[in-house]
């Protein structure tokens, strides 16, 4: 809608057999068009907090800063003035999975040239929302990111024909890229939006089999490790 790029979940959503039921992601919760009966439901549950993603092709269709989609902009913009007049404050992922296809058309996050590319657009969000946004998380679980997408092809983009390399080359780069955008905050724009902005990541736990029995304890510590 409005100029989107695909996005890699657009594409793997629609390979046959990825999905359940080869269900999609085309229309899915839809809050696309529903921002006033969003809100409403979020002040009728009295939410004070919102965490939402913004989706890296509907700002930068093809994932660079050649071509700014303002159409996407501007329903980021709408959404965020309508929780701050519901008095809801807004925390915002700027990377929540869905990479441009155009990207992964070049690599993806096994190409070193994604670190700039995410800087650059974390500058752009920064530039537009900052002040609308006192709370960023910059990647959303990048264990996930790389090793699900990259090591076992259950995730978008869906690879697992390198496992034993793409997962940490992958791993690399999130990493790098989360810095840049830190340091892209900090440098530019915390003083000025008085913001802060970090990371998320996913955490496993694992119980031994039998807690009785050594070799299931030791081997439930070396998962968790």
């Amino acid at each position: 809608a409005d100029g989107k790029g695909l996005s890699i979940w657009d594409k793997f959503a629609h390979t046959p057999e990825k999905i359940t039921d080869d269900d999609n992601g085309d229309i899915a919760c839809n809050s696309y068009y529903k921002i006033d009966e969003d809100i409403n439901s979020l002040k009728t549950l009295r939410v004070k907090n919102y965490r939402f993603s913004l989706s890296w092709p509907r700002i930068m269709p093809d994932g660079t800063n050649r071509k700014i989609n303002e159409a996407g902009l501007n329903y980021y913009h709408r959404l965020l003035d309508a929780l701050l007049a519901a008095n809801i404050t807004p925390q915002v992922t700027l990377y929540h999975w869905d990479l441009p296809q155009a990207l992964q058309d070049v690599g993806g996050w096994e190409n070193e040239t994604i670190v700039d590319r995410f800087r650059d657009y974390a500058d752009v969000v920064f530039n537009n929302l900052g002040s609308k946004v006192k709370f960023w998380i910059t990647i959303n679980e990048p264990y996930i990111v790389a090793l699900h997408g990259y090591g076992h092809g259950i995730f978008a983009p869906g690879l697992n024909d390198n496992p034993g390399i793409a997962p940490y080359v992958a791993g690399h780069n999130l990493i790098k890229a989360h810095a840049e955008a830190w340091h892209v905050y900090n440098d530019k724009y915390r003083a000025s939006q008085g913001g802060i902005i970090g990371i998320t990541i996913n955490s496993d736990w694992a119980e031994p089999r039998n807690p009785y029995k050594q070799e299931d304890v030791d081997a439930a510590m070396r998962v968790v490790q």
